[in-house]
């Protein structure tokens, strides 16, 4: 990718609205996500068109555009660090999405947020989504755990999970594993599990990314669909009324203007063990 940041891969106006977006939106996400490891994602030959990814670096960056390195030494990778100035400049060098594995802020390799993330398909809608996510939501309450919904592009969402003592992903994926399994036994109509799911109306409940290494997007970051849609974080009661790729770059100047909908739900998540919640 960065061998390519030397020219525009999209039109001037493509640009101009991916820029602009991110002018609008780096801070939230630098705030909620201050010096996370992030991946940087292009697509060829524009939106909607086929995603690459930077991965870790192997190319010297400005000295202004923080980094992180995570692994052990001698088998360290160096990754591009979550900051205004870091998220503008991969714009710049032609990325439209933004993910991560959601770190704790005082360790790169210990979880900040888990995450579920649910995709429609075979013809699933918006309502299957919506029902997928509160039937979700319910099986984390009875451990006395709240989550925050995003709503992702396509027709798909994923549930941020905060916790405040940094669990290891090791532990966290194999919980969130039979979270997803005990979801999918009782809504079969709703959730598959599968990595090939069948071709029947479901949502696809995935855990898988919980691990170092692995992304999924970070919310007010912006699919690579033709819409280019925004990772749209609502408040539980604006479910329904807020729909999937409501929000896009075109107009998410209005939807940013409420503020940090998913920062204020982080603070007042931000104390939850999961040490508590295993036993």
């Amino acid at each position: 990718m960065f061998g390519m940041g030397g020219h525009t891969l999209y039109s001037r106006d493509v640009r101009a609205v991916v820029l602009a977006h991110y002018e609008r939106a780096a801070g939230y996400i630098a705030e909620n996500f201050p010096l996370a490891p992030v991946e940087a994602i292009e697509y060829y030959p524009g939106p909607g068109g086929r995603a690459e990814y930077t991965a870790s670096l192997h190319h010297p960056v400005p000295d202004s555009i923080p980094t992180v390195e995570i692994g052990e030494f001698g088998h360290t990778k160096r990754y591009i660090a979550v900051a205004p100035n870091s998220l503008l400049w991969l714009v710049h060098r032609n990325a439209i999405g933004f993910g991560s594995w959601t770190p704790s802020r005082r360790d790169p390799e210990s979880v900040g947020f888990g995450r579920v993330v649910l995709s429609a398909h075979y013809g699933a809608t918006a309502d299957d989504l919506e029902s997928a996510m509160l039937a979700a939501r319910s099986v984390l309450r009875e451990q006395r755990l709240e989550c925050i919904p995003v709503l992702g592009g396509g027709i798909s969402g994923t549930l941020f999970l905060p916790f405040g003592d940094g669990p290891t992903y090791e532990t966290v994926r194999a919980w969130l594993h039979e979270v997803a399994d005990t979801a999918a036994a009782r809504e079969p109509a709703v959730f598959t599990t599968e990595i090939d799911p069948p071709q029947k109306r479901l949502v696809h409940i995935c855990v898988a990314t919980n691990a170092v290494g692995r992304i999924s997007p970070l919310p007010y970051t912006l699919a690579g669909n033709t819409a280019l849609e925004m990772e749209t974080p609502i408040e539980w009661d604006e479910l329904g009324a807020v729909r999937c790729g409501a929000v896009t770059a075109h107009n998410s100047a209005q939807r940013l203007a409420k503020g940090d909908v998913f920062g204020r739900q982080a603070k007042e998540l931000a104390g939850q063990p999961f040490a508590a919640i295993r036993r």
